[in-house]
């Protein structure tokens, strides 16, 4: 059994008041097993829980620099710096919808920020956003292999390379399930917090036009937003894609007077490999180098890849390099 805690949005209150550490987490979970948790409570834990370690100066200033180098974008500065030097040990999180195979800036590209992150101080925890995929019509709109993906992914990340000692993956679908109340209390307290014009601007995130959402695809970033205090995350550690939901996160806290927010590292996004795309697309093979590629495809890829042997602009970006930068180099330094 679980310990109980306070509500996701209690313990970002309660932290305001105190630095003390909130009460442990569960630990990871087997895939798409259900978590039985004590019924959490709508009142912040009165119990004080156990202060962390105080954090020596030259371990926070290292591990602020480690952490703001994996980001494109860090919002911000003051916070991180604020974050590291008062919690010895703080929370990560990303989302993902199980939509298909996994491409190198996912599987490789992520496990080498994952590895730094929990090398220094951090769990990172993995939401795996099965019911988001289905809102989003992934995998035609059927949840076992919604599922089905979801599990590779994590066996994909796991042969990868990715560190799994302080790793966590939450399937929502059950975590939702077993804390219905305290989850959809929270999303349903953003959603009275925010216009849909204001929601409506976060839908890039599923690759969506404003114009073209449907119903449950409005309810997708209120979601998300939530996941942010449902998982009591310190750090949002998405793409730089996901910029807008997550600053959603930071304007509750603003609607709420939390004066602590979660920090914000979002990681640049790899190129595809053709002409003018901005990142990997899954719905295009020949854009991404995908991580089953035989060495055959990959060298067919690559020789194919758009890089111009002088700048055709000032905005041309040159994706090889880009690999190269990102990926060569990061796995040479680990």
């Amino acid at each position: 059994m679980v310990e109980e805690r306070a509500t996701g949005i209690s313990y970002y209150l309660s932290l305001n008041t105190s630095t003390e550490e909130c009460p442990k987490t569960a630990s990871a979970a087997p895939e798409n097993k259900i978590i039985k948790k004590k019924k959490s409570s709508s009142k912040i834990a009165s119990a004080p829980a156990p202060a962390q370690p105080e954090v020596a100066p030259d371990v926070a200033e290292k591990r602020f620099k480690v952490l703001k180098g994996i980001a494109e974008e860090c919002i911000t500065d003051e916070d991180l710096k604020n974050l590291v030097s008062k919690k010895s040990n703080f929370r990560l999180y990303d989302g993902f919808e199980p939509s298909g195979r996994m491409h190198i800036a996912q599987g490789v590209f992520k496990s080498i920020n994952v590895n730094k992150c929990t090398a220094n101080g951090g769990t990172f925890v993995f939401w795996v956003a099965d019911w988001f995929a289905l809102m989003n019509d992934k995998m035609g709109g059927d949840l076992d292999k919604i599922k089905t993906v979801g599990k590779y992914l994590v066996e994909v990340w796991k042969a990868g390379g990715m560190d799994m000692t302080n790793v966590e993956f939450r399937w929502a679908s059950d975590d939702i399930i077993n804390n219905a109340t305290e989850y959809w209390g929270q999303v349903i307290d953003i959603a009275k917090r925010f216009t849909v014009a204001r929601i409506s601007k976060c839908c890039q995130i599923m690759g969506r036009l404003e114009n073209r959402l449907t119903a449950a695809q409005i309810l997708y970033p209120m979601m998300q937003c939530a996941d942010v205090f449902y998982l009591r995350a310190n750090i949002c550690q998405l793409g730089l894609d996901q910029r807008k939901v997550n600053m959603l996160a930071r304007e509750y806290c603003d609607s709420k007077g939390i004066k602590l927010k979660p920090v914000i590292l979002s990681h640049h996004m790899l190129y595809g490999l053709k002409k003018g795309q901005e990142k990997m697309s899954k719905s295009d093979p020949d854009s991404a180098v995908f991580m089953e590629d035989t060495e055959e495809d990959i060298r067919r890829k690559i020789m194919n890849a758009y890089c111009p042997i002088k700048p055709e602009s000032e905005e041309t970006k040159e994706e090889t390099g880009e690999y190269i930068m990102h990926l060569v180099e990061e796995t040479k330094e680990e």
